[in-house]
């Protein structure tokens, strides 16, 4: 993808209004189990502030992560970047693309044509980073639907037609 376009897509609003969901029921389940909790349930009280704590904990970080600064997702002549990897994956990495998971966890799939070439691409740091994340099934890195605020076939098309664009694959 010599100087072509960049894509850029934002984090998928859905997932902060979910955490923040779940954590509002986990306070309100908390504080139900403060005030209504008696003495014949043994810790009701430790229970209740554990719940309220959680939920705080969760809708903090439901709310951090789901503030915009910056591009989610990202495709550009140096290939494409997800925050929740914590790298670039050049395009001559790239063999494929293409939808898998379940109906409950849709995900768009980069199959990387050679693995062990990326990891040592990647800065120390990336590679650490990336080989610890939960979407990188060796040799494939995904995408949860959820992840951006556009249409899997908007993704899909955008990575597809930055394949097309760039140099041919490194043999």
């Amino acid at each position: 993808m010599t100087d072509g376009p960049v894509h850029e897509f934002q984090i998928g609003q859905s997932k902060t209004r979910h955490g923040l969901v779940i954590a509002a029921l986990g306070i309100l389940v908390g504080l139900a189990t403060l005030v209504l909790g008696d003495e014949s349930v043994a810790d009701s009280r430790w229970i209740g502030a554990l719940l309220v704590a959680l939920g705080i904990a969760v809708g903090v970080h439901a709310w951090r992560t789901g503030r915009s600064s910056g591009a989610h997702l990202r495709m550009d002549s140096a290939g494409v970047t997800f925050r929740e990897w914590g790298a670039t994956v050049p395009w001559s990495e790239i063999a494929d693309v293409y939808q898998s998971g379940s109906r409950l966890q849709p995900f768009i799939t980069l199959r990387i044509a050679d693995p062990e070439r990326l990891m040592a691409s990647l800065s120390e740091e990336e590679a650490r980073r990336l080989k610890r994340n939960r979407l990188w099934k060796k040799p494939e890195l995904r995408i949860p639907y959820s992840a951006v605020e556009a249409s899997r076939d908007e993704v899909l098309a955008a990575i597809q037609n930055g394949m097309t664009d760039r140099e041919p694959p490194v043999a």
